[in-house]
């Protein structure tokens, strides 16, 4: 985050270089209903590395989802 971006948020400047972002799992569902119509579900958990989480603009050392959904198929 450079000068002008802390200044419009209020958060600090920071500088995160390249290198390791976090670990993760990620578990996807999809099933057709009928000719048309799927569900899907989806769960996610991934745990940030210190560059990432020590960041301002991280609240959290992790992230987790969860979703469901439909699809049309054409």
């Amino acid at each position: 985050m450079n000068t002008r971006q802390s200044i419009d948020s209020g958060l600090p400047e920071t500088d995160v270089d390249s290198g390791y972002r976090s670990t993760g799992v990620n578990v996807n569902y999809r099933n057709y209903l009928n000719k048309n119509w799927q569900i899907f579900g989806e769960a996610l958990y991934e745990v940030y590395g210190s560059d990432v989480s020590d960041s301002p603009i991280s609240r959290n050392d992790y992230e987790a989802e969860i979703g469901v959904g439909f699809i049309y198929v054409f």
